[in-house]
């Protein structure tokens, strides 16, 4: 369980402890507080004699770390201890991760998401268990812990930054606490009443947005697919269309212009995530991850039989003989060996490629043999090519170039199949 010293992990730490479970001390020293965070972990490593448990100690460069990603010290502070946590959990092969958040955590993340503009995700605030975080305390308040340490005689570490109001945290502590105490004697407990009414309300919401998205939401390997039919009759569509696509990580700005551009027909356009791309294709939006700009060029030997980098392929020599016959899979490449030039290469297709397709006497540039084929912007940005010098052999599982076919002349044949 993580342990800062602080009453709160202090108390969680000997209620654990004395229902018997197996348990651990992981405590991490952000170096925030110079000497009172060495102190701090002391106090922590004391813990562990005290109870007789493991206790594992994590040091942080926390404000280098920010500075790098460019976010504040608690979001870093905050990053830093959920990965290490997990990472901690993973190798020592717990069950949970244990921490100490109460009522009154709950209470200050409402007012500090509510000031930050959240929707109703951020509003409900932290649930009981989410995967391996487990928050046994989040029905007591405050002063319901700090009573309990007094009685059972606990010590803990008071953090001298709670008394600050650096952070909007402490504000909502030190300032509007005290006045909504003061409007109403049912404070706080109307207001956990709310939050977990919230709570059930997105609940619904995510299992009614679950059912739309399985409805509407095709997945063809990589690539998910949304009639534009079909969302242009979800009303309000600004509503619906952050709603779905929040999942692929667009955030409402984003989605809002993709609304826009469904309701005035802008096929073609592309928006971006910070994980996934949707492009307005003709008649559906198309959404698939984000792949890396890929500029290398992969060399294929004469005596290779098979690659897995950049796509899965076989190679086979092959001597004609009276039983030949051509395989007209598209999966499938036979070229007259003697007129490739090896070692051949597999690269991304580019602007102003051309080939000279199967069954016809001259070349055509790939950008309109795409365009003949009706491919969408992320299949032509999916499609990989194999090359002899300078010509293109194959659109690797498309069609191959009409100079390299099998002719009666031909004495080798060279197969490429995908895996």
């Amino acid at each position: 369980m993580t342990v800062s010293g602080g009453a709160d992990s202090v108390v969680i730490l000997d209620l654990f402890h004395k229902t018997g479970y197996s348990i651990a001390i992981a405590h991490c020293n952000f170096h925030l507080r110079g000497a009172e965070s060495d102190e701090d972990e002391l106090f922590a490593r004391e813990l562990g004699r005290k109870y007789d448990v493991d206790v594992f100690v994590k040091h942080f460069n926390t404000k280098e770390y920010a500075a790098s990603k460019k976010i504040s010290v608690q979001v870093a502070a905050r990053d830093l201890r959920y990965d290490w946590f997990e990472n901690l959990r993973q190798e020592k092969k717990f069950d949970f991760i244990a921490v100490a958040h109460h009522a009154d955590d709950q209470i200050e993340t409402f007012f500090i998401n509510l000031l930050r503009g959240s929707g109703l995700a951020g509003l409900k605030g932290m649930p009981v268990k989410r995967d391996r975080i487990i928050r046994p305390l989040l029905f007591a308040g405050r002063e319901d812990v700090e009573a309990y340490a007094k009685e059972q005689n606990l010590s803990f570490r008071d953090d001298s930054s709670n008394n600050e109001d650096k952070y909007l945290r402490n504000k909502i502590r030190h300032k509007l606490t005290p006045v909504l105490h003061n409007l109403t004697d049912s404070y706080p407990g109307t207001v956990i009443d709310s939050l977990n009414n919230l709570s059930e309300a997105d609940l619904l919401l995510q299992l009614l947005l679950q059912e739309k998205f399985n409805g509407m939401v095709k997945q063809n390997e990589d690539v998910f697919s949304l009639s534009i039919t079909e969302f242009r009759k979800l009303q309000p569509l600004e509503v619906w269309s952050y709603y779905l696509l929040r999942t692929f990580g667009f955030n409402r700005s984003t989605t809002n212009k993709i609304a826009d551009t469904v309701t005035h027909g802008q096929s073609g356009k592309i928006f971006y995530s910070e994980t996934h791309q949707l492009l307005m294709d003709r008649d559906e939006l198309l959404v698939k991850p984000l792949q890396k700009n890929d500029e290398a060029e992969y060399r294929i030997d004469d005596e290779q039989q098979e690659v897995t980098e950049p796509i899965p392929l076989i190679f086979q020599t092959l001597t004609i003989d009276g039983d030949f016959s051509i395989d007209t899979a598209l999966s499938t490449a036979q070229l007259d060996k003697d007129k490739l030039v090896f070692p051949l290469t597999i690269r991304k297709w580019r602007s102003g490629d051309r080939i000279n397709p199967l069954g016809m006497s001259g070349s055509k540039l790939l950008s309109d043999y795409f365009i003949d084929k009706k491919m969408s912007l992320f299949t032509k940005n999916d499609i990989w090519l194999l090359l002899s010098g300078k010509d293109i052999v194959w659109i690797i599982g498309y069609g191959i170039s009409d100079y390299y076919k099998i002719t009666p002349k031909t004495k080798h044949i060279f197969t490429v199949r995908m895996m």
